[in-house]
């Protein structure tokens, strides 16, 4: 007989996902003798048997494991036969020094679906029904490995039943972390907005008939809380934009099916995918013309924001006659997302009339993802539920710790050769949310027993990340932003020869001292060379003038010398006399090179919008009210100076201005800007490429989150036979700076 034994290691996505149980069943099949355990957040095996039943079991749970594994690499050794008698699940080990692959929380399968709705199951009804297809994991995460008591599941001892469920090698829910069912699990409750609880016997039933009244509900969901309410009531809606102090930005939808989703949106094959993945994010899809949906969900939008439910909880509010609720973070107006019952009372109840609440603790708060599809690719916008922790090959030997940016901010670990980028975490001037980042570092440093001895962080010194970097031991690595958007993009698509960087965001600090933000550069993961960008123009009001457009549209017009003649009406005449007399003086001002400001400028001269409530509201208004029929584009000069190429942006606001003067619809002009912004970028790549013969172009930087413009780029140079690479897996704004600064550490180290 040709007996053999080995010992093998298997890493990646390979626990809180049934690959034990796999494996331990494919073992009985086989006649595998041995074991199977846990070993920091890797699978180890000793297994024994003849050596084609051996390559047979390993050809099966490596080719075909449970759908949601995945296995990153694998190690196997030789060993001399012991004689074992039956094939065993040990008690799980700690491995601080091996591969960790962190496992991400899944919406909830079909089986445990049916099990909710079948009145004659155990589990009718039950909000945390899971098992191991699916359910919480990163969430509840305590540290490595993923076994019950390192989650927050050890507060819920099991009832005899769960506890045979667990063991039974045949059941779906063998060594299902989270197990539980009615009698030994966690339990919802409602309460009113000043903390007392309210009396009823189906807490679910009775939040469905507040929702019904037109009650706003913070709901404790898998990752945090939500504010919802009825998507068809106007008012409620009113109040809740009113309260929550967010007049403009959208709300997301959470609709009851796909059926529903359908009647609202127009729905690609590729987005109801998306739709209906075990991820279930948010998918932006086009608006239908609707008579039940008031136009307050996502004023001057032609998208709408919607994703599908995901727990059982979120099943079960759909029991009602509600098929669709506004369903947004459970947050004060750019504070962080709520997620610990306490201070979700507290900071909720001026909003919420009602809490439904559970008492299953959230150990790390996750928002929901956010995602778009662009030339049929699934493109992500956020970064958070269901797709964190993104786990990334990175080639540094040394641990590392990379901090972000500081709007939409994220953060890198490194270790192993693996990269780790955190969830989406928001605004560090936020007092709250830089709290948050600072748990959420602290949180993955103890997963991964982290002790970083490189720190990443931006150039720019008054960053709160960059200054968090102060705190922290270790070699400092200072990058500038754009070249840690361009590498960003280099790391999703293992690029390692020089590029073409084409950088286009509202604001980061250049070398010079000055902002940038419309720039070309030629470069590495190393270094870069600005070989080109928008041509500067002084700003006037500093910060204020990112919250107030028509600042920006007065510094441009100022810059060109044009008469204001019929542009900002809207705006006094008082106001615009005290900024016309600040620049005259430069009084705080600043120069920028920034497409993004470009962008406000047109937004604020078309009146579309002078003051901003949220991010970039001005440029995405700007793409929503464009006609895609419009193919004329406005005149443009690209000059030189010191072999840099700067495009000017003089004949491009005349054009438009000459346009509003002659009352042309401002979708028109929005249509012939974006035509115009598309081709001089295409011009000055090609002059880049005739110049430095490079043939790979990257596109980084939040004005990339313009379909229009992107597709219209990419589309232009797969014409003229470029390699063209822009982001799809990470974020293109800058939730994905800090994988561009572990790029560039990595490369610096000499190693990336």
């Amino acid at each position: 007989m040709d007996k053999r034994r080995y010992i093998i290691e298997i890493y990646g996505i390979v626990q809180g996902v049934g690959y034990r149980p796999y494996i331990y069943n494919q073992a009985e099949f086989f006649n595998i003798k041995g074991w199977v355990s846990n070993q920091g957040s890797a699978v180890l095996l000793d297994i024994e048997g003849e050596g084609k039943a051996i390559r047979d079991f390993l050809i099966k749970i490596i080719k075909n494991p449970p759908n949601l594994s995945i296995i990153e690499k694998i190690q196997l050794i030789s060993k001399e036969y012991k004689g074992y008698i039956d094939f065993q699940i040990k008690f799980s080990s700690s491995d601080e020094k091996g591969l960790k692959f962190i496992g991400v929380d899944v919406a909830t399968c079909p089986q445990c679906l049916e099990e909710i709705f079948n009145i004659h199951n155990p589990r009718y009804h039950y909000p945390f029904t899971n098992c191991t297809a699916c359910g919480s994991r990163y969430s509840i995460l305590r540290k490595l490995p993923y076994d019950r008591i390192h989650t927050t599941m050890d507060d819920f001892q099991m009832c005899p039943s769960c506890r045979g469920e667990y063991n039974d090698p045949a059941d779906r829910r063998f060594h299902a972390q989270p197990n539980c069912c009615p009698n030994c699990g966690p339990s919802v409750y409602v309460l009113t907005n000043e903390g007392r609880k309210v009396l009823c016997t189906d807490p679910i039933q009775k939040t469905i008939d507040l929702l019904q009244r037109g009650k706003i509900v913070a709901i404790k969901g898998l990752g945090g809380y939500h504010l919802a309410c009825d998507a068809g009531n106007q008012e409620t809606i009113k109040a809740l934009r009113k309260r929550k102090n967010r007049p403009h930005k959208p709300f997301a939808l959470m609709v009851k099916d796909i059926e529903v989703a359908r009647e609202l949106c127009m729905i690609n094959e590729i987005e109801e995918k998306i739709l209906l993945s075990n991820k279930r994010p948010i998918v932006l899809l086009e608006k239908k013309a609707s008579k039940t949906l008031p136009d307050e969900i996502a004023p001057n939008m032609k998208k709408l924001g919607v994703m599908l439910p995901y727990t059982p909880l979120h099943y079960l509010l759909f029991e009602g006659t509600i098929t669709a609720l506004v369903m947004t973070s459970g947050n004060r107006s750019s504070a962080p997302v709520q997620y610990e019952n306490h201070e979700a009372i507290e900071n909720l109840r001026r909003i919420a009339d009602y809490f439904l609440m559970h008492n299953r603790d959230i150990h790390i708060p996750v928002e929901d993802s956010v995602i778009k599809v662009v030339n049929d690719q699934e493109v992500l916008v956020r970064r958070a539920r269901g797709y964190i922790p993104f786990t990334f090959p990175i080639n540094i030997t040394q641990e590392a710790l990379a901090l972000g940016a500081e709007e939409k901010s994220t953060f890198c670990a490194a270790q192993n050769q693996y990269g780790y980028m955190s969830q989406y975490l928001g605004d560090l001037k936020d007092f709250d949310t830089y709290g948050i980042y600072e748990k959420a570092i602290g949180n993955l440093v103890n997963l991964l027993g982290l002790k970083p001895k490189v720190i990443a962080h931006d150039y720019n010194g008054s960053y709160l990340s960059s200054q968090y970097a102060e705190s922290i031991a270790g070699k400092k690595i200072a990058v500038q932003h754009h070249h840690a958007h361009m590498v960003s993009c280099m790391v999703e698509h293992r690029l390692f020869s020089p590029v073409i960087g084409v950088v286009f965001d509202g604001t980061g600090l250049g070398t010079d001292g000055k902002i940038w933000g419309g720039e070309f550069f030629v470069g590495t993961r190393e270094s870069f060379s600005r070989v080109g960008h928008l041509k500067y123009v002084t700003i006037q009001g500093g910060n204020q003038a990112i919250k107030e457009p028509w600042r920006i549209a007065i510094s441009y017009i100022h810059a060109i010398d044009y008469k204001y003649k019929k542009v900002l009406r809207e705006v006094d005449k008082k106001s615009i006399y005290t900024v016309r007399q600040a620049l005259d003086q430069n009084l705080n001002c600043f120069e920028s090179s920034s497409m993004g400001r470009l962008f406000d400028c047109v937004a604020a001269l078309l009146n579309l919008r002078q003051r901003i409530t949220y991010d970039a509201q001005a440029a995405i208004e700007l793409e929503n009210i464009l006609d895609p029929s419009v193919k004329e584009y406005y005149s443009y000069h690209i000059g030189e100076e010191n072999g840099v190429y700067q495009i000017d942006y003089k004949s491009i606001l005349m054009g438009v201005l000459k346009d509003i003067e002659d009352e042309l619809s401002p979708s028109a002009v929005s249509a012939k800007f974006h035509n115009t912004i598309g081709n001089v970028t295409l011009e000055m790549i090609t002059r880049i490429k005739e110049r430095y013969h490079i043939n790979n172009i990257v596109f980084s930087g939040g004005v990339f989150e313009n379909i229009y413009l992107l597709s219209y780029v990419v589309k232009g140079l797969k014409k003229r036979d470029y390699d063209v690479y822009y982001h799809q897996q990470i974020p293109t704004n800058d939730s994905g700076i800090s994988v561009g600064q572990l790029g560039i550490a990595a490369a610096i180290e000499g190693k990336g």
